[in-house]
């Protein structure tokens, strides 16, 4: 049976199977995020619920204490298992997304549902600009691994692809994202995210004291994670786009890694 099929064919897991294989800490966690325009309040949360795993980013200003938002998204994906061989494999697959940004003081927003029985996602879109209204369909390519952009750290920590790349250090191992921001990501980061999907390959590139350094390579750029010994996200580093992600009162350039 073709991939793409085993991906659109879970058999699932209770909720207890699933948190018996699964590590990532719940709950909210708060960062610190510059890029080449300023510094703002980021924050992600993570649950699970019902066999799918939740993500929900915010990134705001600090304006007297009170948070303006300037993006959230919130992504979902199913937790089940897919049949590999005589062996049974745990993946999270994606099946919904909203994302809002605002841009020049202007909403822009985009929903992203899947289409099982045609093996497709559903973009929706609504902005002020009409180049970026309506609806569109995409054809899901055929493979195994795919992951949120916003929910990459979940992803591929509940794919279990850490722990492989941690045990192989020698070998990158392949997944999708999935641009939940899809089509602004164009706008807001350079040379990525020109369609839907993009194909990446996630390395591990050594440890520290007190974190593992893993790297993702997609469109021709390298986005750095950093991660605690139980894979629960640190910081991230996108070195060509002049971004970092990292704990509150934590000071780091992009180039550190």
């Amino acid at each position: 049976m073709r991939v793409i099929n085993l991906i659109f064919c879970l058999f699932f897991f209770s909720c207890t199977q699933l948190r018996k294989t699964t590590q990532s800490r719940e709950g909210i966690q708060t960062y610190s995020y510059t890029d080449v325009s300023g510094r703002y309040l980021f924050s992600r949360e993570l649950k699970k619920e019902k066999n799918k795993l939740i993500t929900r980013t915010i990134l705001g200003l600090d304006q007297a204490g009170q948070t303006k938002v300037l993006e959230k998204s919130i992504t979902v994906s199913q937790l089940g298992t897919i049949k590999v061989g005589s062996k049974r494999e745990i993946v999270s697959r994606p099946i919904a997304s909203d994302f809002e940004v605002w841009l020049e003081g202007k909403k822009y927003f985009s929903k992203i549902r899947m289409l099982e029985n045609e093996k497709k996602i559903l973009v929706e879109l609504d902005s002020p600009e009409a180049k970026w209204k309506g609806t569109s369909t995409y054809l899901f390519p055929k493979k195994k691994y795919f992951c949120f952009f916003s929910q990459i750290p979940d992803c591929l920590n509940h794919n279990f692809l850490l722990k492989r790349a941690l045990d192989k250090k020698d070998k990158g191992f392949s997944f999708v994202i999935v641009w939940d921001n899809y089509p602004y990501v164009q706008d807001q980061f350079n040379g990525v995210g020109q369609t839907p999907f993009s194909s990446a390959i996630l390395k591990f590139e050594g440890s520290e004291k007190k974190y593992l350094k893993y790297i993702v390579e997609v469109d021709g750029q390298t986005v750095v994670y950093h991660f605690s010994p139980s894979f629960d996200l640190i910081r991230i580093l996108w070195i060509a786009q002049g971004l970092t992600i990292v704990p509150p009162g934590e000071e780091m350039n992009s180039s550190d890694e």
